[in-house]
């Protein structure tokens, strides 16, 4: 293996990812409808396909009874289709079920030890995914109430409505969604998301008693509301199209705030021109006359909603409006709502009273979104108890695909006739209520037309799932560091079966990666962010015996990359062969605890490869080390890439995690445990027994190193595992108390 040399050309790459951080400008459109020329037969529907085109229509439609719950029994011949209130002949019906399976129980080692984080998970694979659900937090016109209600939402649907086979985004209209466009199934990553949420501050307008914004600033805001949130459900469409199962939007948004600009106020200054008479006008007055002019005509917007509507039809994607301005009340049942909450007795009591009353006055929105898509208006939620509500969530659980052939002049239009096609299903049994679309266009368009043109790399690197051309695979963890503070290390497997190996003029051979290396924060602001070239050459010495070797073990990396802050942290990275454009890319998810607070914490769990692996933890210290360069790797011959996650039968699992902050004195008296929990498919496989750390074997307080050996077994079927190990501290040799945990994921594979 020495025979390979590599050469590494390194360009810092924060010049692409600017832009992704953008927010959306004020005029961005509202892309037109497109239709797909060619889809499947009808005897070959995919089941999570709902498209329209010349050769079908496919509709997806959710029948409730009475009490809002699903009915699942009807067949196609209980449905009646209308377009244009012509009655078409269904030539395919079926229930598609989406309701994830349930969470799996606490185990008994969970129940007994208190404060013990989630249960770790496995992140989902493409095709596991049962409903793929977007929530848009319409901040940039939620006052701080509202934002408090969201978090307190969307914590609620977290720990009591997501399930397996979720997956979740969190996308703002305040913010350039493009970074941030990470989808999750893990349900300690949703949380953290949650509450990285920022404060939210809109403007209100002025009430009379010196609160609130004047008239200018308050119509420019309107117009400004408006276009953000439309730009931001446009972008959420084109994000939720190639997304598997089933895909539903929830805007969460204050129904207070006016949404259509035909309801928004009058604001004129007079028959003025293009600011050449505006010299005494303050700089709100010019932005409000700017954005008053830019508002659409009632025809317009008509349009904007139905092209938003046959985009999201052609995506699969419903749409669902949440009213977080709360739960609504009579005004004469809400005269001191502070004495049936049990407000705090400090002085933030009249703002946690504030926050707790239900509104007194009742307000819609005129937004025909959810109808034209077959969503919901969910509106008086109680947030202190639940989610999205029991009626949502009933939708969500599944849906009826209904096909049928529409007629030829379906695509044919005129200036003279509106290409917009309407469409009505009913159900012959009685009782029950109806979701489905309202219609869409009959119109035929290029379908580029539609797709903004990105780097493939950043394409990649940004993607909620592996992208396979080129297998990546990668292990990242971090450990505390004397110098940069915190360390994260990361091992990376390319497979050689994906990557193109060039014989050279002189008999030798070469390999060349075009790679993105990124760490971002939980809103997905890069930290660091590098892009490589890298070209592998192969001596024409031993060529033979150097290929057989990446060909057996792979092309291997590491990465060490120095941190400043504690926190969440995704470690990205994407790679493209360049000799056959093929893409991969991989992702992890990892938590650096703030171990300044003193509070006792463990490091990631690694696996070790290698004597190397043991220096480098035990060193303490980064002088050594090539800061946020990737090198080849090729010790441990007989030894897996941790980066693999893959065992067989019979191999030795070595892991080491470093254990920080431990009272010297409880462990003087041994009160400090240890505990390993194995995990198959998020259910106990086996625990081991809580082992005391005794203080004969502890040289350094500020970081015990923890080692484990599991082999796996004739008794560990092939399948998903999670190695948990738990370090807890005693109180008076009773309760236990200062759990913390960490977890590694790992499958078993057959020989």
């Amino acid at each position: 293996m020495k025979r390979i040399r590599s050469s590494v050309s390194t360009i810092i790459f924060f010049f692409a990812l600017f832009f992704l951080s953008l927010p959306f400008s004020a005029g961005q459109e509202v892309p037109a409808a497109q239709a797909e020329e060619n889809a499947s037969e009808p005897d070959s529907i995919d089941p999570l396909t709902i498209s329209v085109s010349v050769t079908e229509v496919r509709l997806d439609v959710v029948v409730l009874d009475k009490k809002g719950n699903q009915i699942t029994d009807l067949t196609a011949d209980d449905f009646e289709v209308f377009q244009d209130k012509k009655r078409q002949t269904i030539t395919s019906g079926v229930y598609i079920d989406s309701q994830p399976d349930s969470a799996a129980q606490p185990s008994a080692a969970r129940k007994s030890i208190p404060n013990i984080p989630q249960s770790p998970t496995i992140p989902l694979k493409k095709e596991d995914v049962r409903r793929t659900i977007l929530f848009v937090v319409d901040d940039y016109a939620m006052s701080f109430e509202n934002g408090y209600y969201t978090k307190m939402a969307l914590r609620n649907f977290v720990e009591k409505q997501m399930k397996t086979g979720d997956l979740v985004a969190i996308l703002r209209t305040d913010y350039g969604n493009r970074a941030m466009n990470m989808f999750f199934s893990d349900k300690r990553e949703a949380l953290a998301r949650i509450n990285a949420l920022p404060s939210t501050m809109a403007p209100r307008p002025e009430d009379g008693s010196g609160m609130g914004v004047g008239p200018a600033m308050w119509a420019h805001f309107l117009v400004r509301r408006y276009e953000n949130q439309m730009s931001t459900l446009s972008y959420s469409i084109r994000t939720l199209k190639d997304m598997p199962g089933r895909k539903i939007l929830i805007m969460a948004t204050p129904f207070s705030a006016p949404d259509n600009p035909l309801s928004f106020p009058d604001y004129a200054l007079g028959p003025i021109g293009p600011y050449s008479l505006d010299s005494r006008l303050s700089m709100f007055d010019r932005m409000a006359d700017d954005a008053m002019r830019r508002r659409p005509g009632e025809r317009e917007m008509e349009n904007i909603y139905k092209r938003l509507a046959d985009n999201a039809l052609r995506a699969g994607v419903v749409i669902n409006f949440l009213d977080i301005d709360g739960l609504y009340i009579p005004a004469s049942a809400s005269a001191n709502p502070s004495e049936s909450f049990n407000a705090p007795a400090m002085t933030q009591d009249m703002i946690v009273a504030n926050l707790q009353a239900p509104r007194s006055s009742h307000v819609s929105t005129p937004n025909p979104l959810p109808a034209l898509t077959g969503g919901v208006v969910i509106r008086d939620g109680n947030f202190f108890l639940s989610g999205i509500g029991k009626e949502a969530e009933s939708l969500m659980k599944g849906y009826y695909l209904l096909t049928y052939v529409p007629s030829q002049e379906t695509f044919e239009t005129s200036k003279k006739q509106d290409d917009y096609r309407r469409l009505k299903v009913t159900v012959k049994r009685k009782g029950v209520v109806v979701h489905t679309r309202d219609g869409f266009f009959g119109r035929l368009e290029n379908e580029s037309d539609d797709e903004t043109t990105q780097n493939p790399l950043i394409e990649a690197i940004y993607s909620p799932f592996k992208q396979d051309d080129v297998n990546v695979n990668i292990a990242a963890g971090y450990v505390k560091d004397a110098e940069a503070g915190y360390l994260i290390r990361s091992w990376i497997h390319l497979d050689p079966d994906y990557v193109k190996i060039v014989e050279t003029e002189d008999g030798g051979a070469r390999i060349d990666l075009d790679t993105v290396l990124l760490a971002s924060d939980i809103n997905g602001v890069a930290q660091d962010a590098r892009y490589e070239k890298y070209t592998f050459t192969i001596e024409p010495e031993n060529k033979a015996e150097n290929i057989a070797w990446i060909q057996k073990h792979g092309i291997r990396f590491s990465l060490f990359l120095p941190v400043k802050k504690p926190g969440f942290y995704y470690v990205r990275i994407a790679v493209q062969d360049a000799n056959s454009s093929k893409l991969g890319s991989a992702y992890q998810f990892l938590e650096i605890p703030d171990l300044s607070k003193k509070d006792m914490a463990l490091s990631n769990i690694f696996m070790l490869t290698s004597a190397d692996d043991l220096t480098w933890m035990f060193s303490d210290t980064t002088k050594e080390i090539d800061k946020g360069v990737f090198f080849l790797m090729f010790q441990g011959e007989g030894v897996r890439s941790p980066a693999l996650r893959t065992y067989l039968p019979g191999d030795n699992l070595q892991t080491l995690a470093m254990l920080y902050n431990v009272d010297a004195k409880a462990l003087a008296r041994s009160e400090i445990e240890t505990q390993t929990i194995l995990y198959k498919d998020g259910v106990e496989f086996m625990h081991g027994e809580p082992t005391p750390i005794t203080p004969d074997k502890v040289d350094n307080l500020g970081s015990i190193p923890l080692l484990n050996r599991l082999t796996v077994g004739t008794n560990m079927p092939p399948g998903d595992y999670v190695l948990q190990i738990l370090a807890t501290e005693k109180k008076n040799g009773k309760k236990k108390e200062g759990v913390t945990s960490q977890t590694l994921g790992f499958t078993v594979v057959e020989k």
